[in-house]
């Protein structure tokens, strides 16, 4: 009904009251005007006898419809295209809502690095609805991959808090969720950060062999050099861990190889998203803890522990602290100095109870044992009060209030 009111204006017609009643009882046995039977062999471009108003008396054969006006044809053809272009440009995405949603997820990765991750749950679900909803909505092509970037950060984030509270399970999932993003965008550097979060989820699960072919496929996407290190300092602490020490120390040693070429998430964005000498520090010494190689472990988690409170308070990431002071511990405990190892673990269980995150806690269980396994310190009293200490620091479960 609207081509054919499109017609009558276009060709200077005349406004006609057809609705849809007319419609309904034309196809009920009632034929239109004469009029109006002349108007629509015009939109439809044909005669009477081709819409069941007359009956033809050629003989077999011949034709029954007069010759179609092509121009016209070719017009009306053009006219549909712009008309379907311009309800396609139609948008609910606006330049607003995406400088918006930008700039919420980098104050989350920011706020990330020192902040309760639970109440930032709350707030990174808020945001990822937001963002399903627009995807759910009119957009444009380059609006849905912004889009799709976006859900890919939150959804990594999430992964981040999801391990964190203690639940792996969850986290892998979200970080899947993020590959697939990533994927369908084909975002290099989102790519490259999530393998790292995937490799690190496998990794405090003890799956060191899927952690380190998760890290080494996830250097192939790397853009530049802050995520080539990322991924050479995870794949150190994942071959260690897995003792394969070539391959660890081959891994540290090429952490910093790359050129400095910035990307969109490592850098730009930062946070959580990012990587420093600090992180790779800390992550440094983890590797040396697996090594056996207190030494040079002490070394580097006094050098992150340096890095993060000699820097900017809204780049100190209190859970790597906590974890570079437990490593620090151990690494003090293989020397023998457990006095040393205790001074600094005073540091670490006096954390307030938001930032106790699950990786902290199983790191404190690895100094347990380690008090527990040197004969050196057995019936040792103040071996003993240390282990006990432990034993009662306490990690938040994860149900607190989390949304459902």
């Amino acid at each position: 009904m609207e081509s054919f009111h499109e017609m009558c204006a276009r060709e200077g017609l005349g406004p006609r009251g057809l609705t849809d009643r007319s419609w309904i009882e034309w196809e009920q046995a009632h034929p239109p005007s004469a009029d109006y039977q002349d108007l629509l062999c015009r939109l439809f471009l044909t005669g009477p006898v081709r819409l069941g108003f007359a009956r033809s008396y050629c003989p077999p054969g011949e034709p029954d419809s007069p010759r179609i006006d092509q121009r016209a044809l070719v017009t009306d053809v053009a006219r549909e295209s712009l008309a379907h272009a311009a309800t396609t440009q139609l948008t609910d995405v606006s330049a607003v809502t995406l400088e918006h949603a930008h700039h919420e997820i980098r104050r989350l990765a920011a706020e990330y690095v020192y902040a309760d991750p639970l109440p930032l749950f709350h707030r990174m679900l808020q945001l990822r609805g937001q963002i399903f909803a627009l995807l759910d909505g009119r957009t444009r092509p380059g609006e849905a991959a912004q889009l799709m970037l976006f859900a890919g950060q939150l959804c990594g984030l999430l992964a981040n808090a999801s391990l964190d509270l203690g639940n792996p399970a969850a986290a892998k999932t979200q970080a899947k969720a993020a590959w697939t993003y990533a994927s369908i965008i084909d975002h290099h550097a989102l790519r490259a950060w999530v393998r790292g979060l995937q490799a690190m989820i496998a990794y405090w699960v003890g799956s060191t062999r899927e952690a380190l072919d998760l890290v080494r496929d996830g250097q192939r996407y790397a853009p530049g050099a802050t995520a080539s290190a990322r991924l050479a300092s995870i794949e150190a602490l994942v071959s260690a861990a897995a003792g394969a020490e070539p391959e660890a120390l081959r891994a540290l040693s090429r952490a910093w190889d790359q050129k400095d070429v910035r990307d969109e998430i490592h850098d730009d964005v930062g946070g959580e998203f990012g990587f420093g000498r600090a992180k790779h520090s800390y992550l440094a010494a983890s590797a040396y803890i697996h090594l056996g190689d207190p030494a040079r472990a002490i070394v580097l988690a006094e050098q992150a522990i340096r890095l993060y409170q000699s820097g900017p308070p809204h780049l100190r990431a209190y859970g790597n602290e906590a974890i570079a002071y437990s490593d620090l511990a151990v690494g003090h405990l293989l020397n023998g100095d457990l006095d040393a190892a205790a001074i600094v673990l005073t540091t670490i269980l006096e954390l307030p109870e938001h930032h106790r995150i699950d990786g902290l806690a199983q790191r404190l269980d690895g100094v347990r044992r380690q008090v527990n396994g040197q004969l050196r310190f057995r019936g040792c009293t103040q071996a003993r009060a240390l282990v006990e200490r432990i034993e009662q620091f306490h990690v938040p479960s994860l149900p607190r209030e989390l949304p459902r």
